[in-house]
């Protein structure tokens, strides 16, 4: 009954830290909404600091709970797992290019959303798919989602994992599963290797905001 419990609260955790990324969204992508006049800055910094705390907070917590993995251990920085950051970057780079071109090129529903917001809030909108998403992604989609459901480090769960990790932000990112899905799975599944070779959330984000700041580039 215990582990269940455990079990429960972390998906509660996942949903919660879900729907504190898809707020945050609003402050960036739609600001004209939110009516808040000359304190719009100072709230939106604040809202900022407070979400991405409690989001890393819940991260953590579950990793105090369990951790049979040896996620996000000391020291956190070293040549090798850096290595595999660079790695992680090039294949990311060069899997979008190809799978582009195997689905027959175009532009996403996700990516032409984007590219309309961008077009009335471009310093914002930079703001929040440099940073502040690759942040909130990774913690919920690699960080939470192995937490969860790929506790028991084999290799069978880090596989699977990686695979089912990736789908769950494929689909985040299309989920009419338009052709697309092929491109953000195979995204997602490097993303989620990267974590899974290093053991440690900061080297998926730094790929993740490195690739997504190519695209202003």
């Amino acid at each position: 009954m215990r582990k269940i419990g455990h079990y429960l609260g972390n998906i509660a955790g996942a949903i919660l830290a879900f729907a504190l990324y898809i707020t945050l969204q609003l402050f960036y992508f739609t600001p004209q909404r939110i009516h808040l006049g000359n304190m719009r800055v100072f709230v939106t910094a604040l809202v900022t600091v407070i979400i991405l705390f409690v989001i890393a907070y819940l991260y953590r917590g579950q990793l105090k709970e369990n951790n049979l993995w040896g996620f996000n251990e000391s020291p956190h920085w070293d040549s090798s797992r850096v290595l595999t950051a660079l790695i992680g970057f090039v294949l990311i780079i060069v899997s979008s290019a190809m799978m582009l071109k195997f689905v027959g090129g175009g532009v996403s529903e996700n990516q032409e959303s984007l590219n309309k917001i961008a077009e009335h809030n471009e310093g914002l909108f930079r703001i929040m798919v440099v940073f502040i998403a690759p942040f909130c992604e990774e913690l919920i989609f690699r960080g939470m989602f192995f937490n969860i459901f790929f506790t028991k480090p084999t290799k069978i769960n880090k596989w699977l994992g990686i695979a089912a990790s990736g789908f769950l932000f494929a689909y985040m990112h299309d989920p009419t599963f338009s052709k697309f899905i092929l491109v953000y799975w195979v995204l997602g599944i490097i993303l989620a290797w990267v974590y899974m070779q290093t053991k440690d959330i900061r080297y998926s984000m730094l790929v993740h905001m490195c690739y997504n700041g190519m695209g202003f580039i």
